[in-house]
């Protein structure tokens, strides 16, 4: 008798787990797919643990898969006011300067370009190199001759900004594909000798502001100073390359087209602990603007958050989340020129929803997210006896907040 049960309890829990993995998403509570032009609307909501919760209503799903739609939670909190006091500012001579501009804490992460600049004296162009913290508040300038642009040179110059600067760089982002071997070469020596991370990024805001004010306000009243040819304006998706398969293990479950309030990102993503990583945003924006995203869903979401956030080392920073309409696809803008393809819009619902979220993500610059949700969990009990689970109450295990098309990906 005792074997006898004993076998039974085997074999129940092996099927049971059989189930999980054939379906894993059978359990959950389904309802029929929310139309395009019904679509719900999520929040944000802290618990006491500092974790962000999404409480999600979902707008389309790659799959048949759709959850039960949690009512919105706003936040009241009031957000943390931002200071713009007076700007000291340390000189030296002439541009070649080192600026402390905002009475911000200075940050650790950094960000590099070497280029060329709209000014030409005596037939040669002015060279410079850039280089600013994340937050924008610590700047650094230094002119190069344009024979000396070269990787020594380039080291030579960040060994002297580094000495000069009130905190180390932990990282040092850079965008520039045109010089991307020199700069890559140049910061070698600092990721052996100092641990200094090189990343591959599109995600340099503060210099990418930066380099639009200097573009508007310095180099044209500079002597020499050439406009710079103007660009025809091109329209839908401005990647030329195919995009390649997403790394398996960076791959969820599911995915939604989502959006949330900004106030509410902003107010729990303050002193977030989770993966990712959240843009500065333009104060000129309306807090209860609401902000398009996607929202990516797996069992492993808190793997999946570290994976990709850690992917940055080899690959780069996951830039943006865009939607190609031409091949039909939504992709990951990974480094400076790779697109990783998050899934296909297969459908008429998903292609018309792909448009609304590149649509809104331009209304607001670029502005959008990148969430990493948990999937809820089973215990066998749950696998054997079909119980049913509504999606909601699970933490997000990574946030992005992110800007595409700044300044620096087609215009400098």
């Amino acid at each position: 008798m005792r074997v006898t049960l004993l076998s039974l309890l085997c074999v129940v829990s092996f099927l049971g787990v059989l189930y999980h993995h054939v379906q894993p998403r059978a359990p959950l509570l389904l309802l029929p797919a929310p139309t395009s032009g019904n679509l719900r609307i999520p929040g944000i909501q802290r618990a006491a643990t500092s974790s962000l919760h999404f409480r999600p209503a979902v707008l389309s799903h790659r799959k048949d898969f759709t959850c039960a739609h949690a009512p919105l939670r706003k936040i009241s909190n009031s957000l943390r006011a931002r200071s713009s006091g007076d700007t000291p500012v340390a000189t030296g001579g002439g541009e070649n300067v080192a600026k402390v501009q905002k009475p911000k804490e200075i940050s650790t992460e950094w960000e590099l370009d070497v280029y060329s600049r709209p000014v030409v004296n005596g037939g040669k162009k002015l060279w410079e190199m850039l280089l600013c913290d994340k937050t924008g508040g610590w700047q650094f300038i230094e002119q190069m001759s344009p024979d000396k642009v070269t990787s020594k040179e380039i080291n030579r110059l960040l060994m002297k900004a580094i000495e000069d600067a009130p905190v180390k760089p932990t990282a040092i982002r850079f965008f520039r594909k045109q010089a991307l071997s020199v700069i890559k070469k140049a910061l070698d020596p600092l990721e052996k000798e100092e641990n200094v991370r090189a990343i591959k990024s599109k995600t340099t805001y503060a210099l990418f502001d930066w380099i639009r004010e200097r573009n508007e306000k310095v180099y044209p009243f500079m002597d020499g100073y050439v406009p710079p040819k103007k660009q025809a304006k091109t329209s839908g998706f401005l990647y030329s390359r195919p995009s390649e398969s997403l790394p398996s293990y960076l791959e969820g479950e599911d995915w939604s087209f989502s959006e949330v309030e900004l106030g509410d990102i902003l107010q729990n993503t303050q002193d977030m602990t989770e993966a990712g990583r959240v843009c500065e945003v333009d104060a000129s924006i309306p807090r209860d603007t609401m902000v398009p995203g996607l929202i990516v869903y797996s069992t492993r979401a808190r793997a999946l958050a570290v994976a990709l956030q850690g992917s940055c080392i080899e690959y780069g920073d996951i830039n943006s989340v865009s939607v190609d309409e031409d091949r039909g696809e939504i992709v990951y803008e990974v480094g400076v020129e790779d697109k990783w393809r998050v899934g296909k819009l297969d459908d008429e619902r998903l292609v018309r929803e792909g448009a609304a979220f590149e649509a809104k993500k331009n209304e607001l610059g670029g502005l959008h997210f990148l969430a990493i949700h948990q999937l809820p969990k089973f215990d066998l009990l749950d696998i054997v006896f079909n119980r049913k689970k509504e999606l909601g109450d699970e933490e997000i295990e990574g946030f992005w907040l992110m800007r595409q098309g700044s300044i620096g990906w087609k215009d400098i």
